[in-house]
Formats: structure tokens, C-alpha cells, sequence
């Protein structure tokens, strides 16, 4: 009996999947990488190799530092809005309001439907410091509100609270999902052996949480650079002094206000090789703790 062929049949029907990711994921990659190294301003039909010139302009540059600083902040600062927060309200409204969990989980995601653009909006005209809502109830007790989108002491963070109450409905309905698959009599059981809220979350809760709270970790990680570019974009365009940007927004400004395509590159490989660099060092350091149930 000869030996048998493989079938050709998965390969048939991933290859919509497959021509799709190449065109729209991987030669977009590639192309970025071959831009790093070109001088180009959109417009010249010559392109002149310039090798990593590009990179060196990029990493000598002062917007290069300030953007690299914030880039970290909004990593970090995000860690504890949109990953510990959303945990929080979802253990809050598993535990404690059970039977109103559909009421909050309506109340809490409906920022995330709303656009970014809208949002930004929205706060724009709330934060405003002379005709502001904020503005006027805290004239109202006799305190005056600082000009927080153009104050570098506020700013950056202001954008990233934002960011965080935008997305904050979304965090906190992946850890719903998540306490779906704890069975509440296991609470029952602990809380009748004398276990308190704490202990329940601490010996129960949170080992059976801690996929979900990776998922949402990473994520954030990776997001969380993103998710920022329309609050900036529209809030402040990176100011004041730089205070807001980011490594994202700064290709934005490299590639399209400044027209320096081969910056914006070496700024897209450079962003693009530390998110992968964090994402793998997490997944080294945070997947030994996560502990899967046994199905």
C-alpha cells in the first residue's frame, strides 16, 4: 500500500485566512521595515537607502526621549486603572449584587460604545476651564479648577483617565465572563466554614481568575499605547511641552504633520520591538502563576 497523500482540503480553506493575513498583516510589516531604512517624504519618487540613519535620527532626538518616558507612564499607569479597577467592580458586582449584575453591567459598559472621538468630546467640554461642568460646581464651593489638559503637571495624566473610564466597562465584563466559570457554592461553602470577603477573593477568587487577569494584562500592555492616540489627538495634540506624548502619537507626528516617513518608520520597528519585548517577558514571568481549573 502506497504511502498516503496529504489532504489538500485545510489548506483550502485556510487560505482565505492566509492571503488576507498577508496582504493586510505581514507585508504591511515588511514594507514598514523597508521604509525604516529609505528617505522619503511621500510625495519624491526617489527613495535613497539610507540604512539606520533613520533610527539614529529617531533615538537622538528629544521627542524621541520625552515620548519613550510617557509611553512607560501610560504602561503603568494603566496597570492599575484598567487591569486592579475592573477587577475590583466585577468582584464587587459578583459578590455583592448578584441580582443586579445585569443593571451595572449595562451602567458600566456603556462607555465602551461610545467613540473615542465622541468621548474625547465630551470630556473636553467637562474639563473646560472657564465654561466646564466641573468648573462651575467647584466655583460653586468656592475652589477654582486648574487647566488640567495644559498643565504638564496633569495632563498625561488626565488623557490616561480618560482612556481608563472609556475602557473600564470592557475590563470589567472579560472578569465577569471569567466569574461565570466559579460556582458560587464554593463561596458559600468557605463563607459558612467562617471565611470573610477577603479570604474567599484571596483563597478562591482570585487563583481562578488569574487566566482572565492575564488576558487582560497583556492586553492593556499592548493597547493601552494605542488607546490613547484620539485623547491626545484631540485633547491636547501631544502637549503641553510634549507632556502627552506618546511613541504611537510620535509616528503619527513623524510620518503625517512632519512628513518624515523613514523617522515614522524607525519609530513604527522601534514601537513595534519593545511591545513584543514586554509581551514575551510577561508571559516568561507572569505565566508560572497562573493557575488553570481542571476541566
Amino acid at each position: 500500500m502506497g504511502r498516503d497523500r496529504p489532504s489538500l482540503t485545510p489548506y483550502i480553506y485556510l487560505s482565505p485566512v492566509i492571503v488576507l493575513s498577508g496582504i493586510f498583516v505581514y507585508w504591511p510589516l515588511i514594507y514598514t521595515f523597508y521604509l525604516a531604512l529609505v528617505k522619503w517624504n511621500l510625495i519624491a519618487a526617489r527613495r535613497p537607502f539610507v540604512g539606520l540613519d533613520n533610527f539614529h535620527g529617531v533615538f537622538t532626538s528629544s521627542l524621541f526621549a520625552d515620548a519613550t518616558w510617557n509611553t512607560f507612564l501610560y504602561i503603568f499607569g494603566a496597570i492599575p486603572l484598567k487591569v486592579l479597577l475592573p477587577l475590583a467592580v466585577a468582584v464587587c458586582v459578583w459578590m455583592c449584587a448578584p441580582r443586579m449584575a445585569g443593571i451595572y453591567k449595562t451602567m458600566i459598559f456603556l462607555p465602551v460604545l461610545a467613540s473615542f472621538a465622541a468621548v474625547a468630546v465630551i470630556w473636553l467640554w467637562l474639563l473646560n476651564p472657564i465654561a466646564g461642568y466641573f468648573n462651575i460646581l467647584l466655583h460653586k464651593v468656592g475652589l477654582a479648577m486648574p487647566n488640567l489638559l495644559f498643565d504638564t503637571r496633569y495632563a498625561l495624566a488626565t488623557v490616561l483617565g480618560v482612556s481608563a473610564w472609556k475602557i473600564l466597562g470592557f475590563n470589567t465584563l472579560l472578569y465577569l465572563a471569567g466569574l461565570t466559570a466559579i460556582n458560587r457554592d464554593y463561596a458559600e461553602a468557605m463563607r459558612i466554614d467562617g471565611a470573610n470577603d477577603r479570604q474567599i477573593f484571596r483563597y478562591l477568587i482570585w487563583p481562578l481568575l488569574t487566566p482572565t487577569t492575564m488576558f487582560v494584562l497583556i492586553t492593556t500592555v499592548i493597547f493601552s499605547v494605542q488607546q490613547v492616540f484620539t485623547p491626545i489627538d484631540m485633547m491636547t495634540k501631544g502637549g503641553p511641552s510634549n507632556a502627552t506624548t506618546n511613541l504611537f502619537y510620535m509616528v503619527y507626528q513623524l510620518a503625517f504633520q512632519t512628513f518624515n516617513i523613514g523617522h515614522g518608520a524607525a519609530a513604527t520597528v522601534t514601537l513595534f520591538g519593545l511591545l513584543m519585548t514586554i509581551t514575551v517577558v510577561k508571559f516568561r514571568l507572569l505565566d508560572r502563576f497562573v493557575k488553570y481549573a481542571d476541566r
